[in-house]
């Protein structure tokens, strides 16, 4: 039996250690940057929002184009060979390629403009999507961290409990104990296997849920075992950007730039034009003998150009564009609230996460008192036991406040790890 047991301990401690990769939580962080679905979206929407901006030059270009058009006329119409009113019916060809281009137009500067806020919009809506998935996977790499803590923990005090069980099962058979004994000492340490057990799944559960958000498809829960490089650093965490509140902050100079461009539409416009083209007709059964000069004639000789200026100035617009300032101004009044109300929200994060930060560590010494308390109630409990003054599930209970006393200092040094990393997260979007 005393074989079984050891074989038992061997097998619960040494599953976790072999065999196993260590990941630190940059590790993990390098593994979602090169993984996740949701950040390579947001890099792709940036590169979209990169292309579609335009530069100065490309907004002054001219426009271009080739026209055809083949008609028939019949009846009393112009003849274009010798814009007189003829009684005929007429085909005709014309040729033309025509361009335009902007010489003055207050609008293309703003569209320039917007075109680079919205780029940084993209940029900065891609770090917010950053920020919220470091965000969640900080919290689940705490979560594995604190659970594997606990089954160490766990793990350790098994080896009590079976050494335990063996004195007991020792003094029993040579007449020493009563049954009952063994009974009770046996039945904790069964009690204490399914609680290793119910830990193990639930960390199997939380690695899994881990490797989940961090899309990595080739690994198991088992293959892996998470560490800390550091439990608690104390560091700078004074602001510097937060890309929930920064991106309402751009949303509100995009709705000036808007404002702007709206107010662009009052402008004059000037525009330069070009057209060169030419032109075929003939008589179509016709009693006019007369032939017509060839196709190729006709298109030498009817050659023409054109150069002209164009100045538009709107007088009018049916009030679309007033209402449409009206609506800008309100949408600018929401935008305002919204950077106020994140600002806000976030302020009141930061501060309770730097006064739960205080409160656990003012509750550190304590904790280190009560574990030396624990550990010396747990060896005199022990003594008690071995010489018969104290039953097994004084013990048992003196063994389990030793457990916690042991996991509430962990957890604590953890916890603040957490929340000191969610305030730098949080103030300058990295970790």
């Amino acid at each position: 039996m005393n074989k079984l047991i050891f074989l038992l301990i061997f097998t619960l401690i040494s599953s976790t250690v072999f065999a196993q990769q260590s990941w630190t939580l940059k590790n993990c962080v390098e593994k979602g940057e090169v993984n996740s679905y949701p950040l390579k979206v947001a890099a792709l929407e940036t590169k979209v929002a990169e292309k579609r901006k335009q530069s100065l030059t490309s907004l002054y270009l001219p426009d271009v184009t080739l026209n055809g058009i083949h008609s028939y006329n019949f009846g009393s119409t112009i003849d274009p060979s010798t814009n007189s009113r003829v009684a005929s019916n007429i085909l005709s060809d014309q040729f033309s390629i025509d361009a335009s281009m902007d010489l003055f137009n207050l609008q293309n500067l703003y569209i320039l403009q917007r075109q680079k806020l919205d780029t940084e919009l993209a940029q900065m809506s891609e770090e917010e999507v950053a920020y919220n998935y470091q965000t969640e996977l900080l919290i689940q790499f705490y979560e594995v961290l604190t659970t594997q803590e606990w089954l160490i923990i766990q793990r350790q005090q098994m080896i009590n409990s079976s050494n335990n069980l063996s004195r007991i099962f020792k003094e029993v058979d040579a007449g020493a104990k009563p049954q009952s004994d063994l009974y009770d000492i046996d039945y904790l340490f069964k009690r204490d296997e399914i609680n290793i057990k119910e830990t193990e799944n639930l960390l199997y559960n939380q690695k899994l849920k881990l490797l989940h958000w961090l899309n990595e498809t080739e690994l198991t829960p088992s293959d892996f075992n998470l560490v800390l490089t550091e439990e608690f650093e104390e560091g700078e965490t004074d602001y510097l950007y937060n890309p929930t509140v920064e991106k309402f902050k751009i949303n509100q100079r995009i709705l000036q730039k808007e404002r702007q461009l709206l107010k662009a539409e009052k402008a004059p416009r000037l525009q330069a034009n070009y057209s060169f083209g030419s032109f075929y007709s003939k008589l179509v059964n016709s009693d006019n003998l007369i032939s017509a000069p060839s196709f190729s004639d006709q298109l030498h000789d009817n050659k023409s150009h054109y150069v002209g200026f164009r100045l538009s100035i709107p007088v009018f617009q049916g009030g679309s564009v007033i209402r449409k300032l009206c609506k800008n101004q309100m949408e600018q009044q929401l935008s305002e609230l919204k950077i106020e109300e994140s600002k806000s929200q976030l302020n009141n994060q930061n501060k309770e996460i730097e006064t739960e930060i205080k409160q656990l560590g003012l509750m550190a010494d304590k904790l280190i008192s009560s574990i030396d308390l624990a550990q010396k109630s747990f060896a005199t409990t022990q003594v008690k036991y071995e010489n018969g003054k104290a039953d097994v599930f004084s013990f048992n209970q003196a063994k389990n406040e030793l457990l916690n006393s042991q996991f509430a200092l962990i957890k604590n040094n953890l916890t603040r790890s957490l929340l000191q990393k969610r305030l730098k997260l949080n103030n300058t979007n990295a970790l």
